[in-house]
């Protein structure tokens, strides 16, 4: 029996892992540095010291972890540790925290994330869930009650969530919501307290742009994944009868409510995009963001948790085997499957919304005793919601 290998052409890129993680390390800490700058500004240096504790923690546990499986396997330390990009994991579950977390608590997560999300199945490249979400769901299933003495207060998706069903109907009850976190410029802009990282929307983008350019993350993942996520509560904001506010129709103020609460704009830059446990293929990519949008809205509107970003990436880190598998062989050939595929994705997305429109109550009057409970100012407040994260 004769077989014949014919090599294809291949186009090599500039850019090299090395020099992927150095760029996706400097965009992390850019975030980190700013919620430096919050904490230090409005709460003391003490949180800013607990900041640096809490990732000083995460990284020398990362390090220990991987410094003892290479030696197990009779590896190079020096060579497995500074092939591994470990601290990036590292950095992006700490971010993923709120700052009341304990040490402890991060600590054990971090073994969890190295060692059963990524070291487990054989290192750096061969994960099949994202490492620091493996992380962050150890956190918030094991850890919840976990906080220091550190006084914060009440974030904003738990309060939308709790409160008001992630649907003020009405800009009284709108209004209600917003004066709590200083408005919506606020909230955009990452003033209020939640997860280390992740309230930073403004600056989260502007990273996610330089990302884009220096061609270290896929442009198709964050944008179809906002992208859906805009459709899809644009859509919730029409079925449910959501009223303008000063102006500006549901259609549009209603989406932007959800980009700027929450892990979702962090979670499409830092999480979804990275190449090892998403799909490999272009089309493959498009249908992994739109599935976790869906996840995303889905749970937000009808689970018992106030945020949905962070299962969402875990339950379809288990579907890209079977994407992978679907988008498989010429893309020329297959762009008939693909089209689809896309518009099934689509039939899907529309039916989460009319559902999610149609069976959330809006709230349309406000609840004076919620609204005194929540209104508290940042230091009556005991500690940090847990929900708020990814």
């Amino acid at each position: 029996m004769k077989f014949n290998f014919h090599v294809s052409p291949n186009l090599k890129g500039k850019q090299t892992t090395q020099h992927i993680m150095r760029d996706l390390t400097i965009g992390l800490l850019v975030i980190f540095l700013c919620a430096c700058i919050y904490y230090g500004l409005n709460y003391g240096m003490r949180y800013v010291l607990q900041l640096f504790l809490l990732l000083a923690c995460s990284l020398l546990t990362t390090l220990v972890c991987e410094a003892i499986y290479a030696k197990i396997l009779k590896i190079d330390i020096k060579t497995f540790l500074k092939n591994s990009f470990g601290w990036v994991t590292a950095i992006i579950l700490t971010m993923m925290c709120p700052i009341s977390i304990t040490p402890f608590a991060l600590i054990i997560a971090t073994i969890f994330a190295i060692v059963i999300g990524r070291l487990l199945f054989g290192g750096f490249g061969q994960n099949i869930f994202n490492p620091a979400a493996v992380g962050r769901a150890v956190i918030f299933a094991a850890f919840a009650g976990a906080t220091t003495d550190l006084v914060t207060s009440a974030t904003p998706t738990a309060t939308i969530a709790s409160n008001y069903h992630w649907l003020p109907a009405t800009p009284e009850v709108f209004d209600s919501f917003l004066s709590e976190y200083g408005g919506f410029w606020n909230l955009f802009l990452g003033n209020y307290p939640g997860a280390i990282g992740e309230t930073f929307t403004l600056a989260i983008l502007v990273v996610g742009i330089f990302l884009i350019v220096r061609h270290v993350i896929d442009w198709r993942v964050p944008v179809m994944y906002l992208g859906t996520i805009i459709v899809m509560t644009a859509i919730i904001a029409l079925v449910s009868g959501i009223e303008s506010y000063n102006g500006i129709p549901a259609l549009l103020w209603y989406p932007a409510l959800h980009l700027v609460t929450g892990g979702i704009v962090f979670g499409a830059v830092f999480m979804l995009t990275d190449p090892v446990t998403n799909p490999t293929s272009a089309a493959g990519r498009v249908f992994f963001a739109m599935g976790a949008a869906i996840l995303t809205v889905l749970l937000r509107m009808k689970a018992n948790l106030p945020e949905g970003c962070l299962y969402s990436i875990l339950l379809m880190n288990m579907f890209t085997p079977m994407i992978e598998s679907a988008m498989d062989g010429n893309q020329l050939k297959i762009a008939k499957k693909v089209w689809i595929t896309f518009a099934c994705f689509c039939v899907l997305a529309l039916g989460v919304s009319f559902f999610a429109g149609s069976s959330v109550e809006p709230v349309r009057e406000l609840n004076t005793s919620s609204s005194a409970t929540n209104g508290a100012t940042a230091f009556e407040m005991p500690t940090i919601q847990e929900e708020v994260s990814l």
